[in-house]
């Protein structure tokens, strides 16, 4: 499936011209700063124009979950995941990030115009959906291996299919992956050692070449 973005195929007049109908508004935030919390209502949409952003699940017990990386062009918001009573998703920056927000009404409402740039964002939301959920049932496949060592390699395997390339680097933290998979940090720790030892693999820093 070829990667879209949310203005793929719109020229950038009429990128501009949207942001007016939309009422789109940009904001930075520093590392640590929340970007947005979600609701149960679908609210609002967001687009990374700069930066990088985690999505995190705290459950009704107060248990911390990485959901998703959010990089350039990534998109976000509850159209995307809709949350449950017992479930609190946010976002939150990693580095300075620039977020442009879009309120989901003005997205499903056609304006008087019925521009046809438009219609091609509504079709891009589509497709961005789509592949967001073959990703999630991609991390769905990772998650239900029966070892920390099975989850390792299912990733690993994933994002160098992804890459197209044996040398990895990865997109997160140790600590933030071990979050990730739902792992213990020490055990994926222990784990990757012993890859290493086996010559499964060859790791410098967050460098990883799969052998």
């Amino acid at each position: 499936m070829t990667s879209n973005t949310l203005f793929t195929d719109i020229l950038p007049e009429e990128q501009e011209r949207m942001r007016v109908c939309f009422k789109a508004r940009e904001a930075v935030f520093q590392n640590g700063e929340t970007v947005m919390e979600y609701s149960n209502i679908m609210k609002k949409i967001g687009l990374i124009l700069y930066g990088r952003a985690v999505l995190y699940c705290c459950d009704e017990e107060g248990n911390e979950y990485v959901i998703d990386e959010l990089k350039k062009d990534a998109v976000f918001g509850e159209p995307f995941l809709l949350p449950t009573d017992f479930q609190h998703y946010y976002v939150k920056a990693e580095e300075e990030t620039r977020v442009m927000f879009i309120d989901y009404e003005h997205v499903i409402k056609r304006c008087e115009n019925a521009c046809w740039h438009h219609s091609q964002l509504v079709s891009n939301l589509f497709q961005m959906t789509a592949l967001q959920s073959r990703q999630q049932m991609e991390r769905i496949y990772v998650l239900s291996r029966s070892t920390t060592r099975k989850k390792i390699l299912a990733y690993l395997n994933h994002l160098s299919a992804e890459m197209h390339n044996q040398k990895i680097h990865l997109p997160m933290s140790y600590t933030a992956l071990a979050q990730y998979l739902c792992v213990d940090r020490s055990a994926m720790t222990r784990e990757l050692k012993n890859l290493e030892n086996e010559g499964v693999l060859k790791k410098e820093g967050r460098e990883i070449r799969l052998v």
